[in-house]
């Protein structure tokens, strides 16, 4: 039995929710909040982090190191290109979404969406401002290089390289912004792609499923 402690609205949570759904593997999904101070958390999580994996007793920590797992029990439809300097480009998108890119959409979401919807918090519009006028355009400028045509970020089929990158870009959406396709048109219609694709409309329409009322 697999359990992913997290909760959906975590892009790192989302990244691993994706990947068990791409290969279709059974599991629970245990709502979990990042700092959680329960012994028994802590206990899988040192730092505090979600998600976390559990599988047949057998837990682990951060999703990339999750997804990476998952995709060794689950070979089939591998989310790692078997081409050597393919798989160390998708490593290298994996990390950058993890690192800058998700800080960036983070900012978004936190002040546009969850301190004024959930916590009762006034939104920081100078820190706003500052991701809009700075670490995002940046980002977007950089991902527009990389962006495809048509098709995927990297080889012919779904990598880990799309997980990490859509699921960002979801959370900068619930932060009420959208690439500009005039400014990066490239990107803007790999992510149309990405968005409509079944295994994100699927994830996304269970994540508003599991909100609290209002907070869309």
């Amino acid at each position: 039995m697999i359990k992913l402690y997290g909760v959906p609205l975590s892009p790192f949570a989302r990244k691993a929710l994706l990947v068990l759904d791409y290969k279709e593997l059974e599991y629970e999904n245990v709502p979990t909040f990042p700092g959680d101070e329960s012994p028994e958390f802590r206990a899988i999580s040192p730092l505090g982090k979600i998600p976390v994996l559990e599988h047949d007793g057998f837990t682990i920590p951060d999703t990339s190191i999750i997804c990476r797992y998952l995709d060794r029990i689950a070979p089939e439809k591998s989310i790692y290109p078997a081409d050597p300097q393919l798989e160390a480009r998708a490593g290298w998108l994996e990390e950058y979404a993890d690192s800058r890119l998700v800080e960036t959409c983070a900012v978004l979401f936190r002040e546009r969406m969850l301190n004024p919807k959930m916590f009762n918090r006034p939104t920081d519009e100078a820190a706003v401002q500052n991701i809009l006028d700075n670490a995002m355009p940046e980002c977007v400028a950089y991902l527009e290089s990389l962006a495809p045509e048509a098709g995927y970020l990297i080889g012919d089929s779904l990598s880990i390289a799309d997980i990490a990158i859509t699921t960002c870009f979801v959370q900068a959406r619930y932060g009420d912004f959208e690439v500009d396709g005039s400014v990066a048109p490239k990107l803007r219609s790999y992510l149309d792609r990405a968005f409509a694709a079944p295994l994100v409309t699927k994830r996304l329409e269970a994540e508003r499923a599991a909100m609290p009322p209002g907070l869309l």
